[in-house]
C-alpha cells in the first residue's frame, strides 16, 4: 500500500517478476488499468476480459480473450445485477429469476446427457443456460391469463405485469455492447467444456501453455466501472471454488494480486455488486490458505480497503503515505512494540517501503530494485513535456477510440 507516485506498481512488478522465474509459479493478477501488459518473458501469460472490438472479431480464449458469461454468476450476483431491490415486486421477480434459471440449467444438462449432474446441482452450480429460455419464461408469466372463477372467464395470473421490469433490465443488459463479454455469441463460451478450458488456462500453471505462463494478467480496463465488483469477484470466486473441491493433498497452490483492490473490495459498498464482491473476498482472507489461495491486495488509498480483508494480511509492505486515515490503518496493522515506523510513512522516498509480516525476520525499511519490465504506470513528466514544442496530443484518435469504444491506433 502506498500513496499515488510511491512505487506501488513498481513494486508489484518485481514480485511478479521473482514469482515467474520459479518452474511451478501459479498467480492471477486483476490489472485494472492494463499497467501491467509490459511485463515480458516466459512465464507471463496476458489476458484481457473481452471488449467490442474482441467480441466483433469473434475472438475467445485460443486469442487471448476472456468472456465471463452470465451463467457463471452466483444466484446472489443474478439478483445484484438484473433484479431492481427498490422495486416492490423485487421479492417475486428474484423468486422467478431462481425458478426460471434452474429450469433452464436443468434443460441444457438433459439436453446434453449430462444426467450425473441433476442429482446434486444447485443454481449456483456453473451450469450453462439460454438466457433466451429464461426471457421467454418471464415474458410468458408476465401475460399469463388464468382461467376465471365463472365458466368462461379469464383473469390475469399471479405475475401478470410484475415482471416487466426484470424483463426491461435484462434486455438492457444483454443489448448493452460494453457487456459484450457477459452475453457471449453463440458458440464462444456456452458448451459444457468451456470452463475446463477456461479453468486450465486460468489455474493450470506453468503447465498449462507448455511450460510457459505461471503469472496470468488479466486486464479488466474495459470493464464498465458500475460491474467492476461484481466481475472481478466472479473471476476470484471461480479460484476460490475450483481450489476447494480440488482433491485434498494434490492442490496447486494460487496468488490473487488484487490491484487497485479499493475499487472492488471497498470498506463501504454502495452497490449490490459492491456487496457481492466484498462477500467473496472475505471469504478468500478468511479461509482461502486451507485451500491454497493466497491474496495480495494491492492499494493507494487502505483506508478504504475492507478492514476485514486487510486483518488477515500476513505481511505488510508500506511505501509512501502521506494521508493521515491511511496511516492510520498502518499503525493499526503493525505491533504495538513498532508504533514508531509509523512516524516514517510520509517521508518515504519513491521505491522505499517499510516491510513487516511474516515473509521478514524483522521489520526493515527497504529499497525496492527496479524491475526489469518497468509498468506502464510512470509519471507523465509535465514540465518536460509542456516544455517540448513538438509535443502534441492525437485528439482526434482519443475521441474516436471514446466512440469505438476500443483503442485506435
Amino acid at each position: 500500500m502506498g500513496s499515488t507516485g510511491s512505487g506501488k506498481s513498481w513494486t508489484t512488478a518485481r514480485l511478479l517478476e521473482q514469482i515467474a522465474e520459479l518452474d511451478s509459479a501459479n498467480a492471477i493478477v486483476f490489472d485494472m488499468h492494463g499497467e501491467y501488459a509490459s511485463m515480458a518473458g516466459d512465464g507471463f501469460v496476458h489476458l484481457r476480459v473481452a471488449g467490442p472490438s474482441d467480441i466483433e472479431a469473434g475472438k475467445g480464449l485460443n486469442d487471448g480473450v476472456l468472456h465471463l458469461p452470465y451463467w457463471l454468476m452466483s444466484y446472489e450476483a443474478l439478483v445484484s445485477m438484473f433484479v431492481d431491490r427498490s422495486d416492490q415486486n423485487a421479492p417475486n421477480q428474484a423468486m422467478i429469476m431462481s425458478r426460471t434459471v434452474v429450469d433452464a440449467k436443468t434443460g441444457f444438462l438433459k439436453a446434453g446427457g449430462h444426467v450425473e449432474v441433476l442429482a446434486n446441482f444447485t443454481i449456483d452450480s456453473p451450469v450453462p443456460f439460454r438466457m433466451e429460455t429464461v426471457l421467454g419464461e418471464l415474458n410468458r408469466l408476465n401475460a399469463e391469463m388464468v382461467p376465471g372463477a365463472k365458466a368462461g372467464t379469464e383473469k390475469q395470473g399471479d405475475f401478470h405485469g410484475k415482471l416487466s421490469r426484470l424483463i426491461q433490465r435484462l434486455e438492457g443488459k444483454r443489448t448493452d455492447r460494453r457487456l459484450g463479454f457477459l452475453f457471449p455469441a453463440s458458440g464462444v463460451a456456452d458448451s459444457y467444456d468451456w470452463l475446463d478450458r477456461a479453468v486450465e488456462l486460468l489455474l493450470g500453471g506453468r503447465a498449462a501453455k507448455g511450460g510457459h505462463g505461471g503469472v496470468k494478467i488479466i486486464d479488466f480496463s474495459e470493464v464498465p466501472s458500475d460491474i467492476l465488483p461484481l466481475i472481478v469477484g466472479m473471476v476470484a470466486r471461480m479460484a476460490f471454488h475450483v481450489q476447494q473441491w480440488s482433491t485434498q493433498g494434490l492442490r496447486h497452490p494460487v496468488a490473487l494480486f488484487c490491484d487497485e483492490a479499493h475499487l472492488y473490495i471497498p470498506q463501504d459498498p454502495t452497490s449490490g455488486a459492491a456487496e457481492n464482491a466484498i462477500a467473496t473476498f472475505e471469504r478468500i482472507a478468511k479461509e482461502g490458505r486451507k485451500y491454497g489461495v493466497g491474496l495480495v491486495v494491492i492499494s493507494q488509498r487502505p483506508a478504504e480497503v475492507n478492514r476485514t480483508v486487510a486483518s488477515q494480511c500476513n505481511n505488510l509492505i508500506a511505501m509512501r503515505l502521506t494521508n493521515g486515515d491511511d496511516q492510520a490503518v498502518v499503525r493499526r496493522l503493525l505491533p504495538d512494540s513498532l508504533g514508531g515506523f509509523g512516524d516514517l510513512l510520509p517521508v518515504l522516498d519513491t521505491g522505499e517501503a517499510l516491510v513487516v509480516g511474516d515473509a521478514i525476520l524483522l521489520p526493515t525499511r527497504i529499497r525496492i530494485a527496479k524491475p526489469i519490465n518497468e509498468p506502464l504506470s510512470g509519471t507523465i513528466q509535465f514540465w518536460d513535456r509542456w516544455a517540448d514544442p513538438a509535443a502534441a496530443a492525437t485528439l482526434d484518435k482519443a475521441v474516436e477510440s471514446w466512440r469505438r469504444q476500443t483503442l485506435v491506433k
